[in-house]
């Protein structure tokens, strides 16, 4: 209101002296003989009652899509999501393959995918991506090797070598001929 004499009246500022029923929320603004509030950024109601508006909910956040919303009072934070970097309002996928976070086996190859990765074990290998064995090709019969050589099983792959008495590169082996070489020992 008012304060004065009756004849000289002055407007009493209630947003100064605190006598004002504005929310804790609110800005209080002074007008001729009375006063108005307004609830603060991030909050919502008639001014004298003012609850924090969840931003999350209302979906006025401006959080990235791949993020997600925390309403914390009177605001927001926002987070990228597992598989993307970046300040929460713009979020980028991560490469893990890149960056060394993926799971993947020693023995496997990793592929970036949208936000996350896969793993695929070497060829020679078997498993699920994130644990390979090596495949025994010797022992399974699935090697190349000539009938006259034998098979070494190596990380992955294997050799053929040729057994003694024959020439070759372990998947041909012919019979060395001793006589014809001078070789034989009769």
């Amino acid at each position: 209101g008012f304060e004065g004499d009756g004849v000289t009246c002055v407007d009493t500022d209630e947003c100064a002296d605190g006598t004002h029923d504005c929310d804790a929320h609110a800005v209080c603004t002074n007008t001729p003989g009375a006063w108005s509030c307004a609830c603060d950024a991030g909050y919502q109601g008639i001014g004298t009652l003012c609850l924090d508006l969840d931003e999350c909910a209302a979906g006025t956040h401006g959080c990235d899509a791949n993020a997600s919303c925390a309403n914390t009072i009177g605001a927001w934070t926002c987070t990228c999501d597992d598989g993307y970097e970046g300040d929460g309002v713009d979020c980028v996928d991560l490469d893990e393959c890149e960056v060394g976070t993926h799971d993947c086996d020693v023995n496997a190859d990793c592929a970036n995918t949208v936000g996350a990765w896969s793993c695929a074990c070497h060829e020679g290998y078997v498993g699920i991506g994130t644990f390979c064995l090596d495949v025994n090709e010797c022992a399974e019969g699935t090697h190349d090797c000539d009938v006259n050589a034998d098979c070494a099983n190596t990380g992955g792959a294997w050799t053929c070598t040729c057994e003694a008495g024959y020439e070759g590169d372990g998947v041909a082996c012919a019979d060395t001929d001793e006589c014809g070489a001078g070789t034989h020992d009769c």
